[in-house]
């Protein structure tokens, strides 16, 4: 009998068992991915910035208070392509056996990446949805300082919202990476909690909104010529498109780390395997929304005819 493999068997099997997944773990895990890194970040910047760029330029979507509120989800995702990846790249270049991320570095980039983000972005689609109801049916929302005001604070609220909420229940519980000085382990409701809040409620308004988006178009597109703002009104189907892919795009990830909650890790190496497998699938699914949303944008016929009226120009 081979006494090596009895004791390397007997060692497998006394292995502490995983550690729970929380978000940031497994993106910093995609730091071994610098090529894709890059290629992400350059894909999700041009696309957007030239997004927000011709909605700038073009009087008719200034004017308007659908793609004013769609800068608003490039925000969130240029904050992606601007921050959250260069620094995992920076992370991901660096000798982590002799140089290790600075605290402030690891707690902002978790966040942004773990909570801020989706939330907000997830609260910006909801807010959109928002805005195609109140156009079809709120006097209050035509030109004057009413309509600016709830435009403001559509634009505001979903950011707001998710700093004031989020961001006292993280820096009450430091959550930093297991490699970062500054590691301290919550407890598994706090992570639960934060995993929640996160997604989970902003995605449950959206799905419901977007359904109510919907009937109203179908029982109103015979009745309606313009909208409040004087905007002929559209199939809101680059909304429905939108709100679909912000849910199935983080979904994924949110669950796989809700889940994993409560020692809930792997025991066998091959199960850790696939368990890495499946969260790198979340991980670059979630990364993918942040320049898949533009296209989405495009299936709105007043949004093609200002994009090439400003590319003539």
């Amino acid at each position: 009998m081979d006494i090596s493999k009895l004791a390397s068997e007997e060692e497998e099997r006394q292995r502490p068992r995983r550690a729970p997944y929380i978000i940031v773990d497994g993106i910093l895990q995609q730091t071994e991915l610098p090529a894709l890194c890059i290629t992400f970040i350059i894909i999700i910047l041009i696309i957007n910035i030239f997004l927000v760029v011709v909605i700038l330029l073009s009087k008719s979507m200034r004017s308007s208070s659908r793609h004013l509120l769609i800068i608003n989800v490039c925000v969130g995702d240029i904050i992606m392509g601007l921050f959250v990846l260069p620094v995992l790249l920076n992370i991901g270049l660096q000798d982590k056996e002799n140089s290790n991320p600075p605290c402030s570095t690891t707690l902002a980039l978790r966040v942004f990446a773990d909570f801020l983000l989706p939330s907000a972005a997830t609260l910006a689609v909801l807010a959109l949805n928002i805005d195609y109801i109140l156009r079809l049916y709120c006097s209050m929302y035509a030109e004057g300082i009413s309509r600016l005001l709830m435009i403001v604070a559509l634009f505001a609220i979903p950011w707001l919202s998710s700093c004031f909420i989020l961001i006292p229940l993280y820096k009450e519980n430091l959550l930093s990476p297991p490699f970062s000085p500054c590691y301290k382990k919550a407890d598994d409701q706090t992570e639960k909690s934060l995993l929640l809040l996160s997604f989970f409620p902003q995605a449950f308004l959206v799905l419901v909104l977007n359904g109510v988006v919907s009937v109203l178009y179908l029982f109103n597109r015979e009745s309606y010529g313009l909208d409040v703002q004087g905007e002929r009104i559209r199939a809101p189907v680059d909304i429905c498109l939108a709100s679909f892919a912000t849910l199935v795009l983080y979904a994924p990830v949110f669950l796989i780390s809700l889940i994993t909650t409560q020692n809930m890790g792997c025991e066998e190496r091959g199960e850790c395997y696939a368990l890495d497998d499946l969260y790198t699938v979340a991980i670059w699914a979630m990364l993918t929304k942040s320049w898949l949303m533009c296209f989405t944008w495009i299936t709105c016929r007043d949004t093609r005819s200002c994009i090439r009226a400003v590319l003539r120009f």
